[in-house]
């Protein structure tokens, strides 16, 4: 071997081991500087709720109906049975009243998912402006590591990033204070049903 061979063979030999002594610093340095993305109530309330807005979408015959509130995205409503929409129309301004249902179920490491299939990965919800919108929705994540008393990290059911949930709520705190490392968690979030419909005059609602 040539001495100018010799010299590229042991500069090259050098530069391998830098680089696997490097690497590992970079690594570490970057997933120190890579936070996992948080989500803070992006899972809606349960319980019945009221609005105001103007009605942007009807099908009285599919007992769908869509009204844009003064602040805030247009909301698509169901009618339940009983709720008519006959005498309304695109423009008016209207008062409603809905309900939605929200279900958590924690299941121990191996549990198998519930039967409501999820609908929407951990990573979408958390990319979504506002969390998860009017529509029926399933989640299912496996708990990562507790971070603290309000805070835990998740990651979707069959792998993908990993994201901090912070909770606030003082009913949900509890079920955070039950969660354990490995545990599933499924959220069954029910769409927005609307229970009554009141057009407003004159002089107002």
């Amino acid at each position: 071997m040539t001495s100018r061979n010799l010299f590229l063979a042991a500069a090259t030999t050098a530069a391998i081991a830098c680089a696997a002594a490097f690497s590992p610093a970079v690594l570490a340095t970057q997933a120190a500087a890579q936070a996992n993305p948080t989500m803070t109530n992006v899972i809606p309330d349960s319980g019945s709720f009221s609005a105001q807005g103007k009605i942007q979408a009807i099908n009285a015959g599919a007992g769908t109906l869509t009204i844009v509130p003064a602040s805030g995205a247009p909301l698509p409503l169901t009618a339940t049975s009983g709720v008519s929409l006959a005498n309304l129309e695109v423009g008016d301004t209207v008062s409603v009243h809905y309900t939605r249902t929200v279900a958590f179920v924690v299941g121990a490491p191996g549990v198998a998912v519930p039967k409501s299939e999820p609908t929407k990965t951990v990573g979408q919800v958390a990319q979504t402006p506002g969390g998860i919108g009017p529509e029926a929705t399933v989640i299912s994540g496996t708990v990562l590591k507790l971070n603290s008393a309000s805070s835990f990290d998740i990651v979707n059911i069959n792998g993908g990033g990993v994201y901090t949930i912070q909770v606030s709520n003082p009913a949900r705190l509890a079920i955070v204070s039950m969660l354990k490392v490995g545990d599933s968690v499924t959220v069954s979030v029910g769409p927005v049903v609307l229970t009554s419909v009141s057009k407003c005059g004159w002089f107002g609602c």
